[in-house]
């Protein structure tokens, strides 16, 4: 392993890259005039009366830490490798807590230990289309905990008049300051216990894309 590397793996340089990340984005969050558009079947949800399986592109997962209901914990799947540790550390400075685990490894612990986060009333944040894609083509495993546990699905996205789009698998945005953000919450999607899982994870796909369309149109991205 080059030294390089060996330095980047250090906590304390891991940890301090987290400081900077969160501190990057609430720069960008409180520097942005922001236009909240929230379904209105999705209010209590985003006051918090009711908890709920968030889901959210792997692209535009950026600014959705500094938008969360209060009074419940968010939890957020997120993948064991190098990255999703960096990104772990960094949703914790916002409060966010982290279920370790993707559709390819550690998912059949991932997924019960969200089931019971959900039965004890938490949020979770999925992103249908991580960690490997394709973009913004969703997974079974959403609608698989949303059948299981009885919660509805969140679609949330965000676009904002000022960003990067990175050239990686997922098209990342990344928000720049003093522009416009706009944050979409979606009507909630149930899953009952005898719907079919594929029309369920193409119900959750469509929702979402239609909804960043939107968002993307209204900020000119």
């Amino acid at each position: 392993m080059s030294a390089k590397k060996k330095i980047l793996k250090s906590p304390a340089v891991q940890y301090a890259l987290s400081l900077l990340l969160a501190g990057y984005i609430w720069l960008v969050y409180f520097t942005n005039r922001k236009i909240r558009v929230v379904h209105p079947d999705a209010e209590i949800y985003m006051r918090g009366e009711k908890n709920a399986i968030f889901a959210f592109w792997h692209g535009r997962m950026m600014m959705l830490p500094a938008y969360c209901p209060p009074k419940r914990r968010m939890h957020v799947l997120i993948s064991m490798h190098r990255d999703g540790k960096l990104i772990s550390q960094a949703i914790g400075h916002f409060g966010q807590k982290t279920v370790s685990g993707s559709t390819s490894k550690g998912g059949k612990e991932a997924v019960s230990e969200i089931l019971t986060l959900l039965e004890n009333g938490a949020n979770i944040s999925i992103t249908p289309d991580g960690p490997r894609g394709p973009v913004q083509v969703a997974a079974r495993g959403i609608a698989a905990v949303a059948r299981f546990s009885g919660k509805v699905v969140l679609p949330v996205v965000f676009s904002a008049t000022r960003a990067k789009r990175m050239r990686s698998w997922d098209k990342f945005m990344l928000a720049l300051p003093f522009g416009k953000i706009f944050f979409y919450v979606g009507k909630p999607i149930a899953v009952p216990e005898s719907c079919d899982e594929e029309e369920a994870r193409l119900t959750i796909e469509v929702s979402m894309n239609a909804l960043l369309a939107e968002a993307d149109k209204r900020a000119g991205a």
